[in-house]
């Protein structure tokens, strides 16, 4: 069950992400303009912060039962590698030889966090 709400959190994370980027291409959520806050607010924009809400309360509940030392570098590195591949393919970003070195040293990292198991 722990596996499966640590997927559930990487995925309501790298998708908070990407629909808040699809949401900013047409600009900030709010901006000064002529000395008052404008906002624009999107279905985007709507939508990642609710995902973002819901990967919240994942957070806490894995926060809660693993080890920070364990818990926060292994999802970390797995958003970061879910939001790697997503702006090659959504928004297409490129991709350098530095960036992909550091994918896959990401991924040695991860297989090292788990081989001490848990």
């Amino acid at each position: 069950m722990l596996k499966i709400i640590t997927a559930l959190y990487v995925l309501t994370t790298a998708a908070a992400l990407i629909v808040l980027k699809l949401g900013s291409k047409d600009g900030a959520i709010a901006q000064l303009i002529n000395g008052k806050v404008a906002f624009n607010i999107t279905p985007y924009t709507v939508s990642g912060v609710v995902l973002y809400g819901i990967s919240f309360l994942l957070y806490m509940y894995l926060i809660s039962k693993f080890d920070l030392g364990y818990i926060i570098p292994l999802t970390t590195a797995l958003v970061y590698i879910l939001i790697f591949v997503a702006s090659f393919l959504i928004f297409k970003e490129a991709f350098s030889t530095i960036k992909i070195i550091a994918i896959i040293l990401i991924i040695i990292g991860v297989a090292l966090l788990n081989i001490k198991g848990h």
